[in-house]
């Protein structure tokens, strides 16, 4: 067995050095500085400042940040000595209401209250403050020609009983000890047994699966075909015969194929480096431009490394899961490769890149969506098989739903039938020789794996 693989290192050196050529890095490189060049681009727009935000900008007062109420006149009949509410409450004497002037009158009714209220401003209101038999009322009265709305003196209201209250327990003649019992907080936590509710944990647990499956479907279907037709040429130009007599097919499926992935993944490297580097770059930039503004993605990016200590996302994790998702890549490629085994003639190239893509995107949509509809029972049994583990596994040993030791057995199992695969396809690779120019249906094949 070991001789039918000797000479692999020589097609893949071959391979890799006849894809690699100049346009294929061209085209690389300017899709990666398009990449670059827009992610920069989008960062500058999304930080560009809206036209009023500008004029918000030069020197103007928002508005929203006053309050509408200039004056409170307030008739407090409790019986309680009057409340310095500025002095009170550092929320009345700063900010949205630290404008606001507090007035106490006496010997008023209410209607008396609200009609002088009306006659001072259209910005003033009242407040009447009564005891009753059991309990304090703070009421206030918004006169009809006044310009506040009654959320507003909500607001207010409530601020004002906070000092109203502070001033009752002030005036009871408690000791010292006593005031400080009464004005110690209380803090109020919550806890849940089970799984962790770390936010951190739920995001990374709702993502990762998801940009791993993307990033597989995808890269399987633009570089499944590559795989594919890179196996199917010499059999088509009629180039198999030759090759065939100076080396062995499990050589040369293996070799081919790995330059292929190889290819693939040094491409798809590349591109995501840059997205990486225009995505910090253009925040940068945006930052210089507009002082203060930070991406969003960055943003979530911090949080998630702030908040990721009760994640499964440990370095030998995050390695097996890369390890993996390699490993999970060539074997799709390896079986791109079968279907390219089985084309005998070109125009057979596209009925034969169905029976690739049908499992990718079985296997995603399994993987996908079984965690959305809740049934892991699906995924426990897909973590094993070898079409759907390289969509599911890598992103549960990130968020640490398995285990190293189930990842390395699920691993195990994955590259044992990449091999079987790699046999598979050089059998037929080697066997269609006799058959070239016949459509390849099962029976064909049954025939020439009994051969």
């Amino acid at each position: 067995m070991k001789n039918k693989f000797r000479g692999w290192g020589t097609v893949f050196n071959f391979s890799f050095r006849q894809s690699i050529k100049k346009s294929f890095k061209i085209v690389t490189a300017l899709i990666a500085v398009l990449i670059i060049g827009v992610m920069i681009l989008l960062n500058i727009i999304v930080a560009k400042p809206d036209k009023e935000d500008e004029k918000q900008g030069i020197g103007q007062v928002d508005i929203e940040s006053i309050s509408s109420i200039n004056k409170v006149l307030v008739l407090d009949t409790s019986g309680l000595d009057p409340i310095d509410y500025k002095a009170s409450n550092p929320n009345l004497a700063n900010g949205h209401f630290s404008h606001i002037e507090y007035v106490y009158l006496d010997i008023m009714t209410k209607a008396d209250l609200a009609d002088y209220a009306a006659k001072d401003s259209d910005s003033t209101i009242a407040v009447m403050i009564t005891r009753n038999d059991s309990s304090f009322e703070l009421e206030a009265l918004i006169p009809h020609n006044s310009i506040v709305a009654s959320t507003e003196v909500e607001r207010l209201l409530v601020e004002m009983t906070s000092s109203f209250e502070g001033n009752k327990i002030m005036q009871a003649n408690l000791s010292n000890e006593e005031l400080a019992a009464v004005f110690t907080p209380v803090i109020t936590t919550y806890s849940e047994f089970g799984e962790s509710t770390n936010v951190a944990v739920m995001v990374i647990k709702l993502l990762t699966p998801m940009i791993f499956s993307f990033m597989m479907y995808f890269m399987l279907l633009f570089y499944g075909q590559v795989v594919s037709k890179s196996v199917s040429t010499e059999k088509t130009s009629k180039l198999m015969e030759t090759l065939l007599t100076s080396i062995h097919p499990y050589a040369m499926i293996t070799g081919k194929v790995l330059a292929a992935t190889a290819l693939a993944i040094l491409q798809f490297t590349s591109w995501i480096l840059a997205a990486i580097i225009g995505l910090y770059g253009g925040n940068a930039i945006a930052h210089q431009m507009y002082p203060g503004y930070e991406n969003s993605v960055i943003t979530f990016i911090n949080f998630i490394k702030d908040n990721i200590g009760e994640t499964g996302m440990t370095l030998s994790a995050v390695l097996l899961a890369i390890l993996f998702f390699g490993i999970g890549f060539l074997f799709y490629c390896v079986l791109a490769a079968l279907t390219g085994c089985m084309v005998s003639k070109p125009e057979d190239v596209a009925s034969t890149q169905g029976l690739f893509q049908l499992p990718v995107i079985i296997s995603w949509l399994l993987c996908y969506f079984a965690p959305i509809a809740g049934n892991y029972k699906i995924l426990a049994v897909a973590r094993y098989i070898p079409f759907t583990a390289p969509f599911c596994v890598p992103s549960d040993l990130i968020t640490g739903a398995i285990g190293l030791g189930e990842g390395l057995i699920s691993l195990l199992a994955l590259t044992l039938f990449t091999l079987i695969t790699i046999i598979l396809s050089a059998k037929l690779y080697k066997g269609l020789v006799l058959y070239n120019g016949q459509k390849a249906d099962i029976k064909l094949l049954g025939n020439i794996m009994k051969s």
